[in-house]
């Protein structure tokens, strides 16, 4: 009788251990998730491009890197780490703009046999300044999956920035080299003839 409430406890405890990795298993699907480290860059600006992938055991990313004006190249090989018990791959590239212009990299693909998952395109504006643009309906569309319509509204009702007024450019100084010389002179001696610790 003994023997036999040790096997049910046994079984027991086995049933319980492979439901609970089963359940494991059910949380934790094949992930990817590809980020740019900015939206806005200059010509000739070093940028970085990381690609996630979660739940993988070999991935493979398969990266368009054939875009006129952009230059990627791999920074290292990648880094596999476990994070919460959980596998986490790494792949880090190097992007380059080149030319001044609007550009969509598009999905990135990553292959972890049997399974094929795709990354959300990303936005890269390169511009003389380097700012990054006011996010567009279409950006925030795939950013959080819901349909452009009710992007375009959301970005209406959002608040929006005051524009700052740009400062009016000083008029260069015309006058000749002995007025400025003595503008300078009178201002330091001004400043010396003032000067409380005297």
């Amino acid at each position: 009788m003994k023997c036999l409430k040790k096997v049910h406890s046994l079984s027991l405890a086995l049933i319980l251990t492979l439901l609970g990795q089963a359940v494991y298993a059910a949380k934790s699907p094949l992930s990817v998730m590809a980020t740019l480290s900015c939206r806005g860059a200059k010509p000739g600006d070093r940028l970085e491009l990381l690609v996630t992938v979660r739940a993988a055991s070999h991935p493979q990313v398969e990266l368009l890197s054939n875009q006129p004006g952009l230059h990627f190249r791999m920074l290292r090989k990648p880094q596999h780490l476990i994070v919460d018990q959980e596998s986490v791959w790494l792949f880090r590239y190097r992007v380059m703009p080149r030319q001044i212009g609007t550009y969509e990299i598009p999905p990135i693909q990553v292959i972890d046999a049997p399974d094929t998952i795709k990354t959300k395109p990303l936005f890269l504006t390169v511009s003389k300044t380097g700012e990054a643009p006011a996010l567009s309906a279409r950006e925030l569309a795939l950013g959080v999956d819901i349909p452009d319509s009710l992007s375009e509204e959301a970005l209406k009702a959002a608040p929006q920035p005051t524009p700052h007024p740009t400062p009016s450019p000083t008029p260069p100084d015309t006058r000749g080299f002995a007025q400025k010389s003595a503008t300078s002179l009178g201002h330091f001696f001004q400043t010396w003839w003032n000067f409380p610790g005297k």
